[in-house]
């Protein structure tokens, strides 16, 4: 079994004058986490955030992880990334 993730410490977090924001349903990202040997891109959800931060929860097999990281290391899984550009085209010019 490996070491755990290495997250975000409490005085980092500074929740005295950043304070957490919660969201249900979480929002889909990828984000990197940080082991004590590599860091790992891994497909989560954020379902509580700061203005610096973001607790990325993730699987990894039966395991679930829970873990504070800086906010510049999440981006959001758009899932109209995963449209074709035609589709993309089209909404974009139907919305103006």
């Amino acid at each position: 079994m490996r070491a755990g993730p290495i997250g975000l410490t409490v005085e980092e977090l500074d929740f005295k004058h950043f304070l957490a924001k919660n969201g249900y349903p979480g929002i889909p990202v990828k984000a990197w986490i940080r082991f004590p040997n590599c860091a790992e891109l891994v497909h989560g959800e954020v379902f509580a955030w700061t203005a610096k931060a973001a607790e990325v929860t993730w699987k990894d097999g039966p395991v679930t992880y829970r873990t504070w990281v800086w906010s510049s290391a999440v981006t959001r899984r758009e899932e109209m990334m995963n449209r074709n550009l035609g589709e993309r085209t089209d909404r974009d010019s139907n919305s103006k």
